[in-house]
């Protein structure tokens, strides 16, 4: 009689525990997509631009850089690098600063003036900021 009653209640609850988790989730999901969407703005908001018109590219083993024409505003910047520890990332952001120089175009480089962390991998704090993103513009 015990074990009729324990199989009754067994096949209840994984139903029951499947909508208790659909529930949870439901409740939960609005909260993390608001989360994200703050963290998405906040490290969107905290990142400079510069439009460069790029007058050298160069490759070394530890990092990928443009030299730009004019130095960004303010701080006397003038280059900008990627470490190549990723590999992939390094070979995208030399082909926008290659493709930028050969074809004459500028290229708008997403920054974060205070980050100094370019130093890890030969990018002087006093004229070099690290890049984390790169376009080829008009």
């Amino acid at each position: 009689m015990v074990q009729q009653r324990f199989g009754r209640l067994a096949r209840y609850a994984k139903p029951f525990a499947a909508v208790v988790l659909i529930l949870v989730a439901a409740a939960l999901l609005p909260r993390v997509v608001a989360e994200s969407r703050a963290t998405a703005q906040a490290s969107s908001a905290a990142l400079d631009t510069y439009t460069c018109t790029p007058v050298g590219v160069a490759v070394f083993t530890n990092r990928v850089h443009v030299r730009c024409s004019a130095a960004a505003p303010p701080g006397g910047i003038y280059w900008f690098a990627v470490s190549t520890a990723d590999s992939a990332s390094a070979s995208r952001f030399l082909s926008i600063f290659t493709t930028a120089m050969v074809t004459g175009k500028n290229v708008r480089i997403w920054y974060s003036p205070s980050d100094l962390s370019g130093g890890d991998f030969g990018c002087l704090t006093s004229d070099c900021r690290k890049a984390t993103g790169a376009e080829v513009v008009p």
